[in-house]
């Protein structure tokens, strides 16, 4: 998935600038398998955007202890459960159209492969 890093469109520049800095950094380190770095970075993030999908779906990420969304696909009966999630909900609710479909998208592709059904 090709991440594109969104603050709301209320802050400043700056607070943009720091919000994107540390989603960046986040999903590098989930990359790497650095969880709770990540979660930290996450966490920043919301501190200067208390509305950052990025970072909610960042900690859900966190949670399950997923470097990607690819992990999701391939244990999909474990992360089922994901719309459960407060990072979720808050994820879903603070997102873009755009970034809303893109999540809808992935949890319709678990069901799909949980269901027998090719990707």
């Amino acid at each position: 998935m090709k991440r594109r890093y969104e603050a709301s469109d209320s802050l400043n520049e700056e607070d943009k600038l720091r919000v994107e800095k540390e989603l960046r950094l986040g999903y590098l380190n989930l990359g790497e398998l650095f969880f709770e770095q990540a979660r930290l970075n996450f966490t920043l993030a919301l501190q200067y955007d208390s509305k950052c999908a990025d970072a909610y779906w960042g900690l859900m990420l966190c949670k399950f202890q997923a470097k990607s969304e690819d992990l999701l696909f391939e244990n999909p009966v474990v992360y089922k459960d994901v719309v459960l999630l407060p990072e979720y909900e808050k994820a879903m609710t603070f997102a873009s159209e755009e970034k809303r479909k893109i999540y809808e998208q992935i949890l319709e592709r678990i069901y799909a492969i949980i269901k027998g059904e090719s990707c």
